[in-house]
Order: C-alpha cells, then structure tokens, then sequence
C-alpha cells in the first residue's frame, strides 16, 4: 500500500494551492481520509479525479 499524502503533497498532484484544495475539501471535492484530525490523501484517489476531470476534445467536423 502506497503511503498517504498530506495537503501540500496532494496539492502538488493536483497543481493547485494547498488552500485550494483546503477549500475543496471542506465542500467535500476530493476525496480524503480522515485520521483522527489529520487529512489525508491516496494518490490513487487523485489519479483517479484526475482522469474523471479530464475533457475531450470533440471530433473534427468535416469541411463539405
């Protein structure tokens, strides 16, 4: 098992300020574990946000 991330760590990840993602956990954006009064990250967990916040490009329309 990986090790957990703390909010400096995880904000790294994710490369946004650690109050943002302060932010993002208090309205419960991101997933996290709570331990005790330590929150903390999976990297799984932000890998897979990642990939669920990632947009597509659409497909080319074709020139008549």
């Amino acid at each position: 098992m990986d090790r957990l991330l703390n909010n400096d760590q995880a904000a790294d990840i994710l490369n946004i300020s650690p109050y943002s993602l302060r932010g993002k956990v208090s309205r419960r954006e991101v997933p996290f574990v709570k331990l005790g009064r330590r929150v903390l990250f999976r990297k799984e967990d932000l890998m897979e946000l990642i990939e669920k916040c990632t947009v597509q490009p659409r497909p080319r329309r074709e020139e008549p």
